[in-house]
């Protein structure tokens, strides 16, 4: 692997991620202002189910085909097979559970809305493998494309069924929407077609993997979408969207670094399970990386939320604003989480990958609950809690293989960190000195704390700025390969 294919690679990753992510952030934006709170609260509700779903069908054997270098066509289609059945027996089962939904929230629309998050699941599981090869392959071009297009779509669509009056249907329009299109690309740009005869047997060598990774990928959902289920039960569909909004904003930025992150990093990771001191250096470069973006964004986002949320979606929205502020600076650590756990699934540890999942979650569960009596705001200061001793549950599989535990990590991260630090007094010194309208102020703000960030880290050569440079240096000279781990 080198580092012009693995550049090209994340740069098509991120062009995916980062374009899906602005054009549904701007969709987004226009249905805050046209949708009430409580329309959000209600297909947050939903999305708990149909991503419990998802995440056995696309988490687990799908996830195996990335980490094995080579499968067999007959495996790949065993594979296909395997995720439309159970797609279409978590489709069922989600039917049958509509009433009781309906009835234990009280919201009547919500009947009618599983029978979407059940086509979700199956229209979802008809592209699983072709994003699973194609993601092998490094292929995010084309993933760029079928995914872009399918954003565009359904962000169309809701806008426009919005606009009609239609309230709640509108995301429930825009689901459907993204879900059919994207797997009508995937199998237009991916040539790679399933066999019609398939043994449950041939998907042995990879169940092992996938099986305990799809385990792994249910907890996380019950535990992070968890939080819909009991916001929106002790405190109402119009506090859940309120949550959902501070959550999802501070998850924006997260999604697009940590989905860069995953997509490049598993398999780049993968071709050198083998040798511990690459992983190692690879794994401290990306950690380097990623802090330098993700750490002054989170920082930027706690400092100056209250004007980011009456930008983006009005003042109506403000009661998230204390929500996406307490996120964020759980956020600034995201992309240690993340990177750590591809280097487990890297070496195929995928039951240690559990083991740390459920540590994790009973960690979680218990500041959840202990959360839970004090509100919102109470969940909010739990969900920080446990990415803070998250992070050393993580951590620690890596500490025993590699020799790199948190300290060490932390401690590579600490030029970025005294860096982010004197961006943030700058803002807190300018931010009372101004008093324009809000989108004025937020972008003086950005700009002034920009400029000082890429100024005094490149003036004194932190180590993170001097790699980004080099990487940038790589991408544009396209010359000899270059070990991308040495």
């Amino acid at each position: 692997m080198t580092v012009e294919r693995a550049a090209v690679a994340g740069l098509w990753s991120t062009i995916d991620i980062v374009s899906r992510q602005v054009v549904q952030f701007i969709v987004t934006v226009i249905l805050a202002r046209l949708l009430l709170p409580e329309d959000f609260g209600v297909v947050a509700l939903l999305t708990f189910f149909s991503g419990l779903s998802l995440v056995f069908i696309q988490g687990g054997l799908s996830t195996a085909l990335i980490q094995s270098t080579e499968t067999t066509k007959e495996e790949e289609s065993a594979v296909f097979w395997w995720n439309l059945s159970a797609s279409l027996v978590f489709g069922t089962l989600l039917l049958l559970l509509s009433r009781p939904v309906a009835d234990f929230y009280g919201y009547p629309v919500l009947r009618p809305l599983m029978f979407v998050a059940a086509a979700q699941v199956v229209l979802s599981a008809c592209g699983a493998v072709q994003t699973a090869l194609l993601s092998r392959a490094l292929r995010f071009a084309d993933l760029a494309k079928a995914g872009l297009l399918a954003t565009l779509l359904s962000g169309i669509a809701a806008v426009g069924a919005a606009a009609w009056g239609a309230g709640v249907w509108a995301l429930a329009i825009q689901i459907l929407t993204f879900a059919t299109v994207n797997s009508a690309l995937l199998w237009v740009v991916s040539d790679w077609r399933p066999v019609r005869h398939w043994r449950i047997a041939t998907i042995r060598p990879l169940a092992g993997f996938g099986w305990w990774l799809s385990l792994s990928s249910m907890l996380e959902v019950l535990y992070t979408q968890g939080f819909a289920l009991i916001v929106g039960k002790l405190h109402g569909a119009r506090d859940l969207g309120f949550y959902n909004r501070g959550a999802s904003t501070q998850f924006l930025a997260s999604a697009v670094l940590s989905g860069v992150l995953g997509r490049v990093a598993l398999p780049l990771f993968s071709a050198r399970a083998a040798e511990p001191e690459a992983l190692k250096r690879g794994l401290r470069m990306a950690i380097g990386l990623a802090m330098l973006i993700n750490l002054p964004m989170m920082t930027g986002m706690a400092l100056l939320s209250d004007l980011l949320i009456t930008v983006l979606f009005g003042k109506a929205w403000l009661p998230a604003s204390p929500i996406l502020a307490i996120l964020a600076w759980g956020g600034v650590i995201f992309p240690l989480h993340v990177l750590n756990l591809q280097i487990i699934l890297a070496q195929g540890r995928a039951r240690t990958y559990f083991r740390i999942e459920i540590i994790k979650k009973v960690i979680g569960v218990a500041c959840v609950l202990f959360g839970s009596f004090f509100g919102i705001f109470g969940l909010a200061y739990a969900q920080l809690t446990v990415a803070v001793l998250a992070l050393f549950v993580n951590v620690e599989p890596v500490r025993r293989s590699l020799g790199y535990g948190v300290i060490r990590q932390l401690g590579d991260c600490g030029g970025t960190i005294v860096v982010t630090a004197v961006m943030a007094g700058a803002i807190l010194l300018l931010r009372p000195l101004l008093h324009f309208a809000p989108a004025a102020n937020l972008a003086i703000l950005v700009a002034v704390g920009s400029t000082i960030y890429a100024g005094v880290g490149l003036a004194f050569r932190v180590r993170s700025f001097v790699e980004a440079t080099r990487v940038a240096k790589i991408l544009l000279r396209g010359g000899r390969p270059i070990d991308a781990l040495a």
